[in-house]
């Protein structure tokens, strides 16, 4: 007589704010970005704020993957890039989103830097805030609010991509109570 046992998969995350520490800025800030309905915004995300506005807008970046070319770079899902955007000196032409794994750009002219492993700004916005709690962007409000946080460690590999560009060290230079650390 043996015993079976029965496996069962349990689709998880690995945690992107080290030990779950993240202050928190008083009042939420409009999102200024347009997303397409239902994108889920991760906790970790940067994020430019505009105390005047109360207003933010999202920090985007790529991370470049394996298969693609300087014109056509192939990228992780997920990077919020739209057509028309900046990646350097080169603007996206068209984003093709067919594949599963990766979503694959144009761009106007060839980038160096658009090689395998490359994490890019998009625009020439840097960060001084993080997005402190996961949403689902939605139209059907009168606008979209962000939480934002600051003064937390971040798990680099897990969260968001952030272009050393945005970094001094291991700190965001627009805010250095914000670390991205590997482990």
């Amino acid at each position: 007589m043996a015993i079976e046992f029965e496996k069962e998969q349990i689709q998880g995350d690995f945690p992107v704010f080290w030990r779950g520490e993240c202050k928190v800025l008083p009042g939420d800030f409009k999102l200024t970005n347009e997303l397409p309905e239902g994108t889920k915004v991760k906790k970790g995300t940067p994020i430019k704020l505009d105390f005047d506005r109360m207003e933010c807008k999202l920090c985007k970046a790529i991370k470049v993957i394996a298969g693609g070319t300087t014109t056509k770079p192939r990228i992780a899902k997920g990077s919020f890039v739209v057509k028309g955007e900046a990646i350097g000196e080169q603007t996206v032409s068209s984003i093709n989103s067919t594949n599963a794994d990766y979503d694959e750009l144009t761009l106007s002219a060839e980038n160096e830097a658009a090689v395998a492993g490359a994490i890019l700004a998009v625009g020439t916005d840097l960060p001084d805030a993080v997005v402190e709690t996961t949403f689902e962007y939605t139209k059907k409000m009168s606008f979209q609010t962000v939480s934002a946080g600051y003064d937390v460690i971040i798990l680099k590999d897990v969260a968001y991509p952030v272009p050393n560009d945005w970094l001094q060290g291991w700190k965001l230079k627009n805010c250095p109570t914000i670390g991205y650390i590997r482990q």
